[in-house]
């Protein structure tokens, strides 16, 4: 098996990216990564890419650890590989926010990793072709056993058929190139191409349900009742992917016709909810719950929901989960969220009235009224602005600043193209934002972007003319084409949100 090949076949038909993208690769410097970096390397001419690569040091493991993304940084060095790395104190975070340590490390890195790739979007998308230029993706190296591990782990703690889909070749900004591959056939990659991997001790203890899967029950199962148990769960993620993407296509057409919107959430008509299958009414209800909270209902709630809807009775409600209420009126189910929370103040959007418009400091911080913090800095040339720019990287990775929903928390910009004073606020009616070589509404661009609908008048925005001119920035989300940087430009704004914390 030529799996250089197979990577490329796999790439072409399963990742099918249009050439000139970036790709970040995050490399532990294990078997799987460094694999995967190598053929990547590899192939770039061939796939039209150009590549990088990310090494996000967990502070776990000590000395190991730190040789670990040594060793990355060198390889990278060797070839000519443009890398970027970071560090944290997971542990310290975990015990903070009352995470495990994996859960800590996978928000962190992930935080680290869009964060890079958001600068690798700024960097290489200028000129006119500045969507396609500019497009990033982050390539993760997830390889079949680990889809195996993924499926098990859902069925072990309850899922739907998204569930047992696992992990997607490529989904949203992120793809996995080598789902096709087993570990083993990565090693024996590794061992012919005469890389020398690190080997991570903390893979082989069994103290998390992945590490168990992998080193106790899943050997079991296949010793004991299928030794192609691990293809079979594969092939199952395969499948109910196909099915998943098909009925998600058939409910999206269905919540068009009707879902319809009521004040602080959506409403739908009973008797037609109620002819449709059982399938449709789930998901029209669990589509219903994530678009007002950005959260997903258990499947007991969502049963008590139809339940609800199936009594019919005027008047009656449901409390649910992360602020719901679920309540039928004439004849109509409502799923809604009582109060919208306005900027950590006690009132609600209801009752606040003028969109409060906040003057921004620059240079300077200007303190917002949630507890965030936005710093404006000046650059007077392109050396200056590397120097701000690495200056804004290196505080991102601190714990209070790495999560910001994966977006882009700094951005630079062309000051003078500014129509100045610059102010933060919330977004208001006719809201339009710069994409490229055209215009979009900005609740156009933050429904097909899919931020739930509960979250969208908690984002702050910053825009020049004093508030009321162009949207520059949607901090944690997207930085616009207004206002953008090129070749003339001789003065440089550069903005970071700190979020609250």
């Amino acid at each position: 098996m030529d799996l250089l090949k197979c990577f490329e076949k796999n790439w072409r038909e399963n990742i099918a990216l249009p050439e000139g993208v970036t790709v970040l690769a995050a490399c532990s410097g294990g078997i799987d990564s460094l694999a995967m970096l190598d053929m990547l390397d590899r192939l770039q001419e061939v796939l039209g890419v150009r590549l990088a690569a990310a090494h996000f040091e967990h502070g776990i493991r000590g000395k190991d650890s730190l040789e670990d993304a040594e060793f990355v940084r060198e390889f990278c060095g060797a070839r000519g590989i443009e890398f970027y790395g970071a560090s944290a104190d997971v542990p310290g975070e975990a015990a903070r926010a009352g995470e495990s340590l994996e859960t800590a490390a996978r928000r962190l890195r992930y935080a680290f990793l869009r964060r890079i790739a958001g600068a690798l979007s700024e960097k290489y998308g200028m000129g006119e072709n500045q969507e396609k230029l500019g497009r990033v993706v982050i390539a993760t190296a997830h390889h079949r056993d680990d889809q195996a591990e993924t499926v098990l782990m859902h069925l072990i703690r309850g899922t739907g058929l998204r569930g047992l889909g696992g992990i997607r070749c490529r989904q949203g900004d992120l793809v996995r190139p080598l789902l096709f591959a087993s570990k083993r056939e990565l090693a024996e990659y590794c061992r012919q191409r005469r890389l020398e991997p690190r080997h991570d001790a903390t893979n082989d203890e069994a103290d998390c349900l992945r590490n168990r899967l992998r080193l106790e029950l899943l050997p079991l199962l296949a010793r004991e009742y299928n030794p192609a148990l691990g293809d079979a769960l594969c092939q199952l993620a395969d499948i109910a992917q196909a099915d998943e993407d098909y009925l998600r296509q058939a409910a999206e057409k269905l919540w068009q016709e009707l879902a319809a919107e009521a004040e602080q959430g959506f409403c739908f008509n009973l008797g037609r909810l109620l002819q449709l299958s059982l399938a449709m009414q789930r998901r029209l209800v669990q589509q219903a719950a994530f678009e007002v909270s950005g959260c997903q209902l258990a499947y007991v709630q969502v049963q008590a929901v139809l339940q609800l809807a199936k009594k019919g009775r005027t008047g009656t409600e449901l409390q649910l989960p992360f602020g719901l209420l679920a309540e039928i009126s004439y004849n109509f189910l409502y799923i809604i969220k009582k109060t919208i929370p306005f900027s950590g103040n006690h009132g609600t959007m209801d009752i606040m009235g003028e969109f409060e418009k906040i003057s921004l400091r620059v240079p300077g911080t200007t303190c917002l009224p949630d507890g965030s913090r936005i710093t404006a800095e000046l650059a007077e040339d392109r050396q200056q602005l590397e120097v701000l720019l690495k200056s804004a990287a290196g505080h991102a990775d601190s714990a209070d600043t790495a999560a910001g929903n994966g977006g882009c928390m700094a951005v630079y910009g062309d000051w003078d193209k500014c129509n100045q004073p610059l102010a933060v606020r919330h977004r208001k009616n006719g809201d339009r934002v710069s994409i490229g070589n055209g215009h979009k509404k900005l609740k156009d661009f933050l429904i097909d972007s899919r931020i739930p609908r509960q979250q969208r008048d908690e984002l702050w925005l910053v825009a020049d003319g004093g508030g009321d001119g162009n949207i520059l920035w949607l901090p944690g989300v997207r930085r616009f084409a207004e206002a953008a940087a090129d070749e003339g430009t001789r003065k440089f704004f550069v903005l970071r949100m700190i979020n609250k914390g």
